[in-house]
């Protein structure tokens, strides 16, 4: 692989891959809303400035012919309240079969759709009677988007790959997510009220993420599902003990304060070996050692 396109190049993971490519020699074009974005300290990358209403033009605006994969991570309402906005996210389907077609036009052989482990979990929900959150309307054009844009890719003839990516964390995050939410609190002694952690739960570095996109772009199967995670879930109390370990030992953190009311995988969905056996590649940083830079980072943010 010597040439990458990378949408929503500014984001958390994308940011993650455009540096992990560049250091393996790679040349990236980042696809960015505006030029503003915060993408500054990305090394060697030429900037693209595209609205994602305007992908279908994407062709015109990239002369080169000679790319060997796309990355899709470009994604509006992938949190907050546009999470709930169905105009907003039957856009991004839209989008995506946009950008499936513009990479044919640029004759790019091979497009990598960056999915969730909530799409998962959203099917299960709807397996049962409960009325579903209005959240879930996210989760379900990631799938929609999915299913159209590996249909398209197969009608022109681009190669077709799809990475579920777990829950990633480390330096750059700045989400309320749980891992920085944990640290924080723990760094402030502040007490952490969690749910009894029984469900099975992953997580995987920043970094060790990227690497494995790099590595599905370049190695993959056409067609292939890769999860994007470590190779053994674990109970999510386990990791929660663990970020409590590494910050503040001495913490009594609150198991079971919140009920939870999601559903639980059993993570058989998934061939969690499948980049393994595929490209060689397994992740090489600890939870441990990732919570402890983590918290590091966050220290100079506080």
């Amino acid at each position: 692989m010597k040439k990458a396109i990378i949408t929503g190049a500014n984001g958390f993971v994308g940011s993650a891959v455009c540096r992990e490519l560049t250091e393996r020699g790679i040349k990236v074009i980042a696809v960015v809303r505006e030029r503003s974005d915060n993408i500054a300290d990305l090394p060697d990358i030429t900037i693209v400035q595209c609205d994602m209403a305007d992908y279908s033009s994407l062709h015109e605006l990239i002369p080169d012919r000679d790319i060997d994969v796309m990355y899709h991570f470009a994604w509006c309402g992938s949190a907050g309240k546009l999470r709930a906005d169905e105009t907003v996210q039957l856009k991004n389907v839209k989008y995506t079969c946009d950008l499936v077609r513009a990479c044919a036009e640029i004759k790019c052989g091979r497009f990598v759709f960056a999915a969730s482990i909530m799409e998962y979990e959203t099917a299960a929900a709807m397996e049962t009677m409960q009325t579903p959150s209005a959240n879930s309307l996210y989760c379900t054009a990631k799938i929609t988007a999915d299913y159209m844009a590996r249909a398209l890719a197969g009608a022109v003839g681009v190669e077709y790959m799809r990475g579920v990516i777990s829950n990633i964390y480390g330096p750059g995050e700045i989400s309320p997510r749980l891992v920085n939410t944990s640290i924080r609190k723990l760094l402030n002694d502040e007490h952490c009220a969690f749910s009894a952690g029984e469900q099975l739960y992953d997580f995987i570095y920043i970094t060790d993420a990227a690497k494995t996109f790099a590595e599905i772009g370049e190695k993959g199967r056409n067609n292939a599902t890769y999860y994007i995670g470590s190779p053994e879930p674990r109970p999510l109390k386990e990791y929660l003990t663990e970020i409590r370990d590494c910050i503040a030992p001495n913490a009594e953190i609150g198991l079971g304060e919140i009920p939870f009311n999601g559903v639980s995988l059993t993570y058989k969905e998934l061939d969690i070996d499948a980049v393994r056996k595929d490209t060689g590649f397994v992740p090489e940083i600890s939870f441990t050692e990732g919570i402890r830079k983590t918290a590091e980072w966050l220290k100079g943010m506080i």
